[in-house]
């Protein structure tokens, strides 16, 4: 697969029917790529969603990456799984076949070779920059990154203080470019 220079994060819905039409809007410009994120949805309400969510982002050609259960993702044909940095440490094996797309998000070299032991797709490392998510891990900058995303063979992309306006600093640090809603996403 092609990567392309953003992988949209998407917030977690307050409003399911805004949620939709801001999810429409964010991917008329082109958005290929997409996590569905909502943790503050309950496994049901996730699933319930993920299955609206994964129709519409096909209908524009973006592929889907879910979080949680990888039953899920062959249950309702979404293109993948995203491993945040707790679910990375718990598993030993790629939980999907080499048919979907398998995304680990790391802190660090160590995570970051973690996931491309297990056969991951792609990485995405952060903070790059400070960030209130998470305040109590020293941010990379992008000396930082460009030394980690060198040391895998995977694309990997920048997170954490990071925008749409960052992803020529982050492809010039040897990344693959940007991850999250900042400037992507259109509420």
């Amino acid at each position: 697969m092609d990567f392309p220079r953003h992988y949209l994060i998407t917030p977690s819905p307050e409003d399911e029917t805004e949620f939709l039409a801001a999810l429409e809007r964010s991917l008329q410009p082109g958005t290929s790529l997409l996590q569905f994120k909502a943790k503050s949805l309950d496994t049901v309400a996730y699933a319930a969603l993920a299955q609206k969510v994964v129709k519409i982002c096909h209908g524009y050609g973006c592929k889907v990456l879910l979080t949680g259960d990888p039953l899920l993702v062959e249950k309702i044909g979404a293109d993948g799984l995203h491993l945040d940095s707790k679910a990375l440490k718990t598993i030993d094996s790629r939980p999907l076949s080499d048919d979907y797309l398998l995304a680990v998000s790391g802190h660090d070299l160590a995570a970051l070779k973690r996931g491309e032991a297990i056969g991951a797709s792609f990485a995405v490392l952060s903070p790059v920059n400070y960030t209130t998510a998470h305040p109590d891990i020293e941010p990379l900058g992008w000396e930082g990154f460009g030394h980690i995303a060198s040391a895998v063979s995977i694309p990997v992309y920048a997170l954490g203080g990071v925008s749409d306006k960052d992803e020529s600093a982050a492809i010039a640090a040897g990344g693959q470019g940007v991850a999250g809603n900042k400037g992507y996403w259109k509420a």
